[in-house]
């Protein structure tokens, strides 16, 4: 995975950064503790979003057409 921090907003920045001095974590290493605080609360059962739709890229053979009798 890349991050850029240089693309977050500058709240978002600030808060990280400030997460950083506090501990005295690498970057890598404040990503990695607040990934696993999200998880711990529940932050992946409420990201979740609506299945996408299966797309038929083959179409379906009819059982008629499988039997290999004949």
């Amino acid at each position: 995975m890349f991050f850029e921090m240089s693309k977050l907003s500058p709240g978002a920045r600030r808060r990280i950064e400030a997460l950083m001095r506090a501990n005295e974590w690498t970057l890598e290493k404040a990503l990695n503790e607040m990934a696993l605080e999200a998880v711990s609360a529940g932050a992946t059962s409420a990201a979740g979003r609506r299945k996408a739709k299966v797309l038929q890229l083959v179409p379906l053979k009819r059982a008629s057409e499988r039997d290999s009798s004949g």
